[in-house]
């Protein structure tokens, strides 16, 4: 038993290593995005945004990924709270981040290109943040039923382990397809709304570009006629100041392109994490038997797969370090300062 069992740990070392590098990033990257966001930030929507997503992969990583470490060591010693709660757990703060990115990408949307119309205020991006944790709750809730002892035959000395899994009394019914269609057409709803959300800003913003150049030539024709016609130095005065407001509205558009650029990028790094799990999980649900065929590399891939949404636990920090370069620049000062005290 002590040798199957140092079999079974040598298969699952990647999957340790993931976790445990997933736990260690997501939460101090995640606490710096919180310090810096919180307090180097002026109050808005994405500021408000960001600081809930940090909220929920330290959550996650603190909690969550611990309960999976737990599931995987204890493999032969099978826990069913433990299995239970870091399922629910999971699903829960999933839910809510894919929630906090739809909203993000409507928002973006609103603000980019319906910037006449109505738009989301900073008391009611709260409230929908709040929102997403309660929703969250809610459809994670059938995964604290569904889960449990799922019994496998391992090909190591034909043993039999217990997984957390979908239990074995639901192995014969419909209620494990039914939950994950129902988080596969989440993540199709969610991926549908955030890639038409920037499909549109990106449309936006070019035709702002093609606007603004065409603006340039049409101020530089008037530049060239006033000095041709010696017209008065108040029409000259008058197209500097257009020349300088046109300028500036450049700026700003390109300083929401860069933000948004950003903020489009965190959510397909999230939903990409995601597609592996899926495939892996829909796989092991039609074929009950597709586990036992596997060697162990393989199946240490494959249990790599199931924790590919781990990825979002640490990737947030580093995806704003790459591309805010205000963020970059609050983290440097941050850790001078820590290291000049010292």
């Amino acid at each position: 038993m002590e040798k199957n069992r140092d079999e079974y740990f040598k298969g699952i070392i990647p999957v340790l290593v993931f976790s445990v590098f997933a736990m260690t990033v997501g939460t101090l990257g995640n606490c710096l995005v919180l310090y810096i966001y919180k307090f180097k930030y002026k109050q808005s929507n994405h500021r408000y945004f960001i600081m809930c997503l940090a909220v929920c992969d330290i959550t996650s990583s603190l909690i969550g990924v611990p309960f999976l470490i737990a599931d995987m060591t204890l493999t032969y010693f099978y826990d069913a709270a433990v299995c239970k709660i870091s399922r629910f757990l999971n699903h829960c703060f999933g839910f809510c981040s894919a929630f906090i990115i739809m909203i993000i990408a409507i928002e973006r949307y609103l603000k980019l290109c319906k910037a006449n119309g109505k738009q989301i205020s900073y008391n009611v991006a709260r409230r929908l943040c709040y929102f997403s944790f309660i929703y969250g709750i809610f459809v994670s809730l059938p995964s604290a039923f569904l889960y449990g002892k799922n019994t496998v035959q391992t090909e190591i000395h034909n043993i039999t382990v217990f997984k957390c899994h979908y239990q074995d009394n639901y192995k014969d019914t419909f209620f494990p397809i039914m939950y994950h269609s129902f988080l596969v057409l989440w993540f199709i709803v969610g991926m549908i709304t955030v890639c038409a959300c920037y499909t549109q800003i990106v449309c936006t913003i070019r035709a702002q570009n093609a606007a603004q150049n065409i603006l340039c030539q049409c101020n530089r024709t008037n530049n060239y006629l006033v000095s041709s016609d010696d017209v008065s130095s108040r029409s000259s005065e008058l197209t500097r100041i257009r020349t300088v407001i046109s300028n500036r509205k450049s700026k700003s558009v390109f300083k929401a392109y860069r933000l948004a650029k950003m903020l489009f990028i965190v959510a397909a790094v999230f939903l990409c994490s995601y597609i592996p799990y899926f495939c892996v999980s829909l796989v092991s649900i039609t074929k009950t038997n597709f586990l036992r065929s596997l060697n162990q590399v393989e199946t240490a891939v494959i249990e790599v797969c199931r924790k590919s949404f781990l990825i979002n636990y640490f990737a947030n920090p580093i995806v704003y370090g790459f591309l805010n370069g205000v963020f970059r620049a609050e983290c440097h000062n941050l850790f001078y300062t820590i290291i000049r005290r010292r």
